[in-house]
């Protein structure tokens, strides 16, 4: 198919519409895009309750503060590609990252949540703004390998520098050391997280407190957990872990401060 290079209002999209109960649903705020090639489309300002693409490119395009319901990137079993694209002080309520491959795009002056990329492959992109609960993966879980058709997520050259990222993961092989990540002394980078964790179990090995000692190291247990599938970097946040009611902040902090200081 051709690239398209229309204004928003002329673009042929794909409309469904839903009945919920006796409300009709406005079918404008639904918007499916299946194969299709798009170039420099503005959808900036619009509210929609649910955008899915399917195998589909968009080269150029705009989503600046558009309010998402439900979002999914790359929706079916082919990939969608998003090339020099902005999603600029866009706002998302849940989404998919689905099978989607992000390069040059930029993400600033976000709020993005429950971002699950098994399939999503991220390049040179940049994001401002705040992350948070999402979860992004270095390899393509086994179960979906046969129809993505690859065995890695391309993952590399993405700035976080400039956003908050809370309760964020990158797992499965993703290297930290290829991406710009946030620092300051809310943040924890390990380069070499299992010597780390390693080093901090010793030390908590030594605590007088057997109850301490015995939740504590559970605890590095459970970030140990975080390097499964290859990951050798870790970026921690001590605050993501303080509302949980059966890890004392002492315990937390105790821990935090071993993994510094090996």
């Amino acid at each position: 198919m051709s690239s398209l290079n229309l204004n928003p209002d002329e673009y042929p999209w794909k409309i469904e519409a839903r009945v919920v109960g006796y409300k009709k649903v406005d079918p404008n705020q639904f918007m499916t895009l299946d194969h299709e090639q798009v170039r420099n489309v503005n959808y900036s300002g619009r509210k929609l309750e649910m955008f899915t693409a399917i195998g589909s490119r968009f080269e150029g395009c705009r989503f600046d503060k558009v309010r998402f319901g439900n979002f999914v990137f790359g929706g079916g079993m082919e990939l969608s590609e998003y090339i020099e694209c902005s999603f600029d002080s866009a706002n998302f309520d849940d989404y998919l990252g689905g099978f989607a491959r992000f390069v040059r795009c930029s993400f600033r002056d976000i709020d993005l949540r429950r971002w699950r990329c098994y399939e999503t492959e991220l390049i040179d992109s940049v994001f401002t703004g705040r992350l948070e609960e999402c979860i992004f993966y270095g390899t393509v879980p086994e179960k979906d390998r046969p129809w993505v058709g690859r065995e890695k997520n391309e993952f590399r050259g993405n700035d976080f520098s400039g956003c908050d990222l809370v309760d964020v993961a990158f797992r499965s092989g993703i290297d930290l050391s290829q991406q710009r990540l946030p620092t300051g002394p809310e943040y924890l980078y390990l380069p070499d997280a299992a010597v780390a964790i390693e080093r901090a179990r010793t030390a908590v090995h030594e605590w007088y407190d057997v109850g301490l000692r015995e939740v504590g190291l559970t605890f590095l247990a459970s970030i140990e957990f975080e390097l499964e599938g290859g990951q050798r970097q870790l970026l921690l946040r001590a605050d993501d872990y303080y509302g949980f009611e059966a890890l004392p902040q002492e315990m937390i902090d105790g821990v935090f401060a071993a993994l510094r200081s090996g």
